[in-house]
């Protein structure tokens, strides 16, 4: 118990001492360009103009030499980048992606009883932007806590001139009441008319928005829409678009605006871009060109820039990238907002904010190189999502198979060295490590650019099926494959090692992967996912097993007492540390997991005294982590830093009510409640095996009694495990996805090693308990008295489930050799 305190105190202490990992540098995951040190023509950025040019539905496959001159130009001189517009919906309207601009968070129109996305219109005779009151009901809704009109507030308030040009630009530069700050001025019907209103607006306002139009695909055209009238302390109700009595005597014709083809849109959009950049030409701004929303399926879309950035680098030949996704290519509609405050000298004024300053990073040193880079991205982040759905059911439905497969022939009773038992668990044993693999397959799956291919979805099948049969084929070839744990623990080990050194490299396998986080999703684009963290949890406890199980029974308590707590320190660490694993809600459940397991290795009793201590230490280290990472500079703050910042606004219950409502809606999923419970009827089956009065299949005349003097940490290993995902259910907003991927490699690793330890046992079934008069049970147990050197409390500490492995079987082991009815259960194990 000293070990492990002292291990936990001196990981806090150092955690609290060092200084900001990273502070006043950019995020890890990319590098400064080095070309970007150029200033624009008006010398100081502080005082240069910014000019916002906001599309909907742009994407860079859309941009060629011919038909989009101005974007061509743009991306061989300027920055380049993608764009996550993922709104509250995962398909964004056009008026979702301005009101991101308005609220620097996510936001959305009320949707359509059709729904149609809204066609935005100009301010009316009354100065406000028509929808206003949608806008403002749909954020009370939400939980993301957006303010729409923050943006404009913050201009009014500090004095700052703006004009806006287009309908859009007036959502963006609304205030809380919605309306304008500034001048806003109707989107010019000629290229001409547009330059001059821009050349205009540059010469009295510091920032110029101007909404260049939108793209619609076939079947996705806008339709006007009138707004709701409710009183702005009114509640939104489900179905506020049909409310009756909802009229606008300036709506046009209720028919759907017919959109021209995607190439003549895209040429239209260019038109206009490029008469904002005519216009720009001597003024020496700073021009974003970003595409706020999709134009109907969700894609990645286009982002560009030019001048000088609000670090004082250049927007010159490179990638863009922000604090809020350190990729290099990529930033989100989340980011447009505090970059324009950056620039403007007022990020100070304003709340936090979800997203971070636009940036330029290096990239590929031509241009043909850069959208090279940014065209595969789109592809693969496009292929991704449609691979990982049949990944996902595919793999629940074959676990579903295993889990029933188990339940019948490991505890089938009869001599394993016969057929046709033996053939059976043979390969019941290379099923289950093969699909324990799966998991990691998933990430390992971006090693491999499949997307590439001529035909994607096959290439995805045959290399997730290759790297399944690679890691498999390790785990029984190797020297460990003659040991209970072997094989399940190489496996596990592999999904750990992945794991941990993805997170330290950048988090490049994580990232649009089946299992991993999608940047379609844009729910986070490094660092640790949800998914990654119970995998890490469950795989990581089987791994200490495996280490510790065998010094545990040669009495060598404390070599294995530490190297459980120090892998454990080690993966809280990757986990939480920002510009890592940056997980919020990872370092509580492995610190009490790892605790837990540590504490029985050490030969010690559990109690809720311990288990205090352990939350408050799981606290601690989350909230230094989140400290730490909120002393940096705003643009360098992972989500941690940004959470933290959040919770100082009083933006807590938002956060909590917003994870506790997808833990809801993702409770019934069908995939994971298979997962879940047949994992869960499964593991008790196995870790049950001896115990009384559990009848004929777990009870101690079933062929599993043996398995946990094979493996004296098996049933706490199952135990951390299950309080490791069970916090990791309450503290992310995953839910029942947490527990359901950890069960998905626990499981099938536990029935690897059950059917590893019948293959080992070839008498079969053990004898009853009460075998005979001398008192030695079917383990080779003497449940007469307490052996010499038997732990105080041993019986007792045998029927907790958190404690019973390490001191019992440490006492099976200190005994004397009984002359057991079976053969000893290690056999051929260990």
């Amino acid at each position: 118990m000293r070990v492990l305190a002292g291990a936990l105190l001196a990981a806090v202490t150092l955690l609290l001492l060092a200084p900001p990992a990273g502070a006043g540098t950019r995020p890890a995951a990319v590098e400064p360009s080095p070309s970007a040190t150029a200033t624009g023509a008006a010398g100081d950025a502080s005082t240069a103009p910014v000019v916002l040019v906001g599309v909907t539905g742009l994407r860079w496959d859309d941009v060629t030499t011919l038909t989009t001159p101005a974007l061509w130009d743009l991306s061989r001189d300027g920055s380049v980048g993608l764009v996550a517009a993922r709104s509250v919906e995962l398909r964004s309207c056009p008026a979702d992606g301005w009101l991101a601009v308005s609220s620097g968070e996510r936001a959305s129109d009320l949707p359509a009883d059709d729904r149609r996305c809204r066609t935005l219109r100009e301010p009316g005779e009354d100065g406000l932007v028509p929808g206003w009151t949608d806008y403002q009901a749909s954020a009370r809704a939400e939980s993301y806590g957006a303010r729409p009109g923050l943006l404009g507030d913050l201009l009014d308030g500090s004095g700052t001139a703006a004009t806006g040009i287009g309908p859009g630009a007036a959502i963006a530069l609304a205030d809380g009441d919605g309306l304008p700050v500034g001048t806003h001025v109707p989107r010019p019907t000629t290229t001409s008319g547009l330059t001059r209103a821009v050349r205009d607006a540059l010469a009295t306002s510091r920032l110029v928005v101007v909404d260049a139009g939108v793209i619609r695909d076939p079947g996705y055209a806008t339709a006007p829409r009138a707004s709701s009238t409710l009183p702005e302390d009114q509640e939104p109700a489900d179905e506020i678009p049909g409310l009756p009595g909802a009229t606008d005597p300036e709506l046009p014709s209720p028919d759907a605006i017919v959109e021209p083809s995607r190439a003549a849109q895209a040429q239209t959009l260019d038109d206009r871009i490029g008469a904002v950049l005519r216009a720009t030409e001597r003024s020496g701004a700073t021009v974003l060109v970003v595409s706020l929303a999709d134009s109907s399926r969700t894609t990645l879309q286009l982002a560009a820039a030019t001048g000088t950035a609000p670090d004082g680098d250049a927007y010159a030949e490179n990638l863009l990238t922000s604090g809020a996704t350190r990729q290099a290519g990529l930033v989100q509609t989340a980011d447009v907002t505090p970059t324009l405050l950056d620039a403007l000298d007022l990020e100070d004024e304003a709340p936090a904010l979800a997203g971070a300053t636009i940036l330029p990073v290096a990239g590929p040193p031509t241009a043909a190189g850069r959208m090279a880079v940014l065209l595969d991205v789109q592809d693969k982040a496009l292929w991704v999502t449609r691979v990982s759905g049949g990944f996902s059911t595919r793999m629940v439905l074959v676990q579903a198979v295993l889990f029933v497969a188990a339940a019948v022939i490991l505890t089938r009773k009869g001599r394993s060295d016969r057929a046709p038992l033996r053939p059976a668990l043979q390969v019941l044993k290379v099923a289950a490590l093969a699909l324990a693999a799966a998991p990691v397959t998933a990430f390992l799956t971006g090693v491999v650019p499949w997307w590439r291919a001529s035909d994607p979805r096959a290439a995805f099948w045959w290399t997730v099926l290759g790297w399944i049969a690679l890691i498999t084929a390790l785990a029984l070839a190797g020297p460990w494959r003659r040991s209970v744990l072997g094989p399940a623990g190489f496996v596990a080990a592999v999904t750990v090692g992945v794991l941990v050194v993805d997170a330290c490299t950048g988090s490049h396998l994580v990232i649009d992967t089946p299992m991993g986080a999608h940047r379609l999703l844009a729910a986070r684009f490094y660092g640790m996912s949800n998914q990654a963290f119970a995998l890490l949890t469950a795989a990581g406890l089987l791994v200490a097993v495996a280490i510790a199980d065998p010094l545990v029974r040669r009495g060598r308590r404390t070599l294995a007492t530490v190297l459980v707590a120090g892998l454990g320190l080690l993966l809280v660490v990757v986990d939480g540390a920002p510009g890592l694993g940056s997980d919020f809600g990872g370092p509580p459940a492995l610190i009490l997991a790892f605790a837990l397991l540590a504490i029985v290795v050490s030969g010690r009793s559990v109690n809720w005294k311990v288990l205090a201590v352990v939350l408050g230490v799981g606290a601690l280290v989350v909230g230094g982590f989140a400290v730490l990472d909120w002393m940096r500079p705003p643009a360098d703050r992972t989500h941690l830093g940004r959470f933290f910042a959040t919770v100082l606004d009083g933006g807590l219950w938002d956060v909590v009510y917003r994870k506790l409502s997808v833990n809801l809606r993702v409770l019934t999923n069908w995939r994971y409640l298979v997962l879940a419970v047949g994992g869960v009827a499964l593991t008790w089956i196995v870790v049950a095996g001896d115990r009384p009065g559990r009848g004929a299949l777990m009870g101690p005349r079933s062929p599993l009694a043996g398995l946990q003097a094979a493996v004296p940490l098996l049933r706490p290993a199952v135990a951390a495990i299950g309080a490791g995902l069970g916090v990791g259910f309450l503290m992310n907003d995953s839910g029942i996805v947490v527990p359901a991927t950890g069960i998905a490699v626990a499981v099938p690793c536990l029935v690897a090693a059950a059917a590893q330890w019948r293959l080992g046992a070839p008498e079969g079934t053990p004898v009853p308990a009460d075998a005979g008069p001398s008192g030695v049970a079917a383990d080779g147990e003497d449940r007469a008295a307490p052996r010499a050197g038997q732990a105080d409390g041993a019986e007792q500490v045998r029927e907790e489930p958190a404690v019973s492995g390490a001191s019992a079987a440490d006492a099976d082991a200190a005994r004397p050799s009984a002359a057991p009815p079976t053969p000893p259960p290690a056999r051929g194990a260990h």
